[in-house]
């Protein structure tokens, strides 16, 4: 036997003795997913009449106006810079668009929307002056859909591409264990 010492390696790693346990939570969460992928999202939620439907529109743009910090009179501004609205382009013959919206008739929009259903081009409006997804999650919704963000969308394609390597081992270990 020799005497000298055994030195371990410094740049040797130790070994991580919570490995077990975070594996298995990664395969718990993994299953986890996989089951809800399966079962889909849930399905079309049914409002009981248009008025309800109205009002929860107004609300999505509430919401989005709220978060972007900007007062009604702002949103008027930017909604009428995003169609170019002007009084004197609504009076000219070659008519390129309607009247501005004024503050008065957003202000029916917002707290009166069973009266004055927001019309939905403002929609596309709202959404550019707001920089808020809000109003349109209503209808997406409805549908039992969710919105998803770029980042979101990105690591659905990282799932996907990890499905497929783990398909492409499966299918190389059956081709190994044939020869």
């Amino acid at each position: 036997m020799s005497r000298r010492k055994h030195k371990p390696d410094p740049n040797q790693m130790e070994f991580d003795w919570e490995f077990p346990s975070k594996l298995e939570a990664v395969l718990e969460e993994t299953s986890v997913l996989r089951d809800q992928v399966s079962v889909g999202p849930p399905k079309a939620q049914r409002t009981e009449n248009e008025f309800e439907l109205c009002v929860t529109i107004a609300a999505g743009i509430k919401k989005a106006v709220d978060k972007s910090g900007l007062s009604r009179e702002q949103l008027v501004d930017g909604v009428n810079a995003y169609f170019g609205r002007s009084d004197e382009e609504a009076e000219k013959e070659e008519r390129m668009c309607r009247k501005p919206l004024s503050i008065h008739m957003l202000n029916n929009y917002m707290s009166k929307p069973a009266d004055y259903p927001i019309p939905a081009y403002y929609l596309f409006a709202i959404h550019h002056v707001t920089d808020s997804l809000d109003p349109v999650r209503v209808f997406v919704r409805a549908e039992g859909a969710r919105i998803a963000t770029g980042k979101e969308i990105r690591q659905m394609a990282l799932g996907k591409l990890e499905e497929h390597i783990a398909e492409i081992k499966k299918l190389k270990k059956e081709i190994k264990g044939r020869r």
